[in-house]
């Protein structure tokens, strides 16, 4: 009798203390198959680039087998405060695949096809145009013709809707195409979700939906907004706010305990500062500047402050190493996690080992040789792609330098979170580390 008091009493400790990142030790590497040696170049690495001042700091975590063998914070997370193994990251366009989960588990309930039309479920999305720019010295400079078909789920989930970020003009300043795309995001209130935008995600997709696709639906790879439509789509047909789905079918199953669109104030101090770097030694705390999509102008104060009704599907979720390893390590075990199952194993292979867009190339992050799945870029061809792992392998970024890899044949998982702004600056340096975390098998 007394010990089963004791074993009520350790569950009722446990559930009102969860385990947290900060309490998390890793496992000896070679217990997973990896050298504890070669992983040690993992630190000398992100050290020197502390050390350089090209990032203030980074948590890096490397699990293989299931199981965590490397998990190290590095350098600064604000002007006064170290960077922790809980320090808490604005994870930005990683929340789409979050957010691909939750579409996908309203598709194994038979509340929606990938084949339907958004139409179906946001009306406003029904008869799309689609911009056409007519030659230089036009007066307008640009036509609307009626698309071939509509947009469906599936475009959402792969972008191939049509639907690109506004500062996609700044990415390709010498298009017109995307130069015009901005000018209408601009005058509708468009937000990438960088920022909070008037009113909740369901009215900016409305508003979205009214505007012409700047592709024909299927035909091209747009990253940009389709995520957000899927947040709103969520809403549709869960009847749930987006953060309240979220959070009682992804986050609390998989024990997300530090994942949120908004932090509580409690953790707020957690947070890291935004860190804006030129590579060569400057770096300097990005402060709550003006909202221009331009050239990703940013509120840091986001995530913390303001009304908190708008929960973007693309880019508003702040996380941790450690809880972002959790939903990893979920899609790597084939949708279960710790007995829970999210997705089934089917699924799971539609999302993460599918090629669903064809000929066409994931361009938005990476180059020749990576397809896309539901929601993450797959490695398709190593001959283009030497750096990156086997292939087969899957990943996805944000835009404040943060990034994950899941190489399935090595069930291993690499996680390099950071703070740092602009984001194409880290591009090298997450090479390396892949290079270096692949380098550390030893079986």
């Amino acid at each position: 009798m007394k010990l089963t008091i004791m074993l009520v009493l350790l569950a009722i400790a446990l559930l009102a203390n969860p385990v947290t990142a900060a309490d998390i030790q890793a496992v000896a590497p070679e217990s997973v198959g990896l050298s504890s040696t070669r992983l040690e170049r993992v630190s000398n690495l992100i050290r020197a680039t502390v050390d350089e001042k090209k990032i203030a700091g980074a948590v890096v975590l490397i699990a293989r087998r299931g199981k965590i063998a490397y998990f190290e914070p590095f350098g600064k997370a604000d002007s006064d405060k170290p960077m922790q193994k809980d320090t808490m990251f604005r994870i930005a366009s990683m929340s789409k695949p979050l957010v691909t989960v939750a579409v996908l588990q309203l598709y194994e309930e038979g509340r929606l096809l990938l084949s339907d039309p958004v139409a179906k479920y946001i009306p406003e999305f029904a008869r799309p145009k689609v911009l056409e720019m007519l030659p230089e010295g036009s007066n307008p400079p640009f036509k609307l013709v009626p698309a071939k078909r509509d947009i469906t789920i599936k475009d959402l989930l792969t972008h191939t809707a049509g639907l690109p970020y506004g500062f996609a003009s700044d990415w390709y300043p010498k298009d017109p195409l995307y130069r015009q795309m901005h000018a209408f995001y601009q005058e509708a209130g468009i937000s990438s979700g960088l920022y909070e935008t008037e009113g909740t995600i369901g009215d900016m997709v409305k508003r979205l939906a009214r505007l012409p696709l700047s592709r024909q639906p299927g035909e091209a790879f747009e990253y940009g907004m389709a995520a957000d439509v899927q947040g709103y789509l969520v809403e549709v047909v869960s009847g749930m706010k987006l953060d309240d789905y979220m959070r009682e079918r992804i986050f609390k199953p998989l024990k997300m305990n530090d994942t949120y669109f908004f932090i509580p104030e409690s953790k707020q101090p957690r947070l890291s500062a935004l860190w804006k770097t030129d590579w060569h030694g400057k770096l300097e705390i990005v402060a709550d500047g003006a909202r221009q999509e331009g050239d990703y102008v940013y509120s840091p104060s986001y995530q913390y402050k303001g009304p908190k009704t708008f929960f973007s599907g693309g880019v508003g979720i702040v996380s941790t190493a450690y809880d972002y390893y959790r939903f990893c390590q979920m899609l790597l075990n084939k949708g279960e996690m710790d007995g829970i199952r999210l997705l089934s194993r089917k699924t799971v292979e539609l999302m993460t080992e599918t090629n669903q867009i064809g000929k066409l190339n994931a361009t938005a992050l990476h180059d020749e040789g990576w397809k896309f799945g539901l929601g993450v870029a797959i490695q398709a061809d190593r001959s283009h792609n030497v750096d990156s792992g086997d292939i087969g392998t899957f990943e996805w970024a944000g835009i404040f330098s943060t990034r994950f890899s899941v190489d399935p044949k090595e069930e291993k998982i690499t996680i390099f979170l950071s703070q740092t702004h602009p984001f194409n600056h880290h591009f090298e340096l997450w090479d390396k580390l892949l290079v270096l975390s692949s380098s550390s098998i030893a079986d």
